[in-house]
């Protein structure tokens, strides 16, 4: 792991070790800290989700996945795609943030009853995360 990517950790609450083929998650983070039980365990489980959904997207992903990183995000939900050009990641990671927050928000539904593809979701990148997660509903 390059150095840069070394001290962009230290924030991190989870993170995908694609050299280790390893998620970790800092259970101990503040932004988790205030939370209730039921919402602590909510958001690990989502910190989880992402986090493999990242994995997933780093090893799968082709390489016209991640050149059309642009373009996937500008029909991202409003939020979804806030939020990732608000956390700087570069060009080249759109793509993996976008399959990895996608795939967190599906796994969720999921556990709630909720299949098929939502409403708020372009059919592209929905098709995006089924190829690669191998997503069935």
């Amino acid at each position: 792991m390059a150095p840069t990517d070394r001290r962009g950790l230290a924030d991190a609450v989870g993170v995908w070790i694609e050299e280790l083929r390893l998620v970790l998650v800092d259970a101990g983070h503040p932004a988790l800290s205030d939370l209730d039980d039921q919402s602590f365990e909510m958001m690990l489980a989502r910190i989880a989700w992402h986090e493999w959904g990242h994995a997933l997207s780093v090893v799968r992903a082709e390489t016209e996945d991640i050149a059309d990183g642009e373009r996937l995000l500008a029909l991202a939900p409003r939020g979804v795609s806030e939020r990732i050009r608000r956390a700087g990641y570069r060009r080249s990671q759109f793509t993996h943030e976008l399959v990895a927050d996608i795939y967190a928000l599906l796994m969720s539904r999921r556990r709630r009853g909720e299949t098929g593809k939502p409403p708020w979701l372009d059919d592209r990148i929905y098709q995006l995360v089924r190829r690669i997660s191998t997503w069935n509903d």
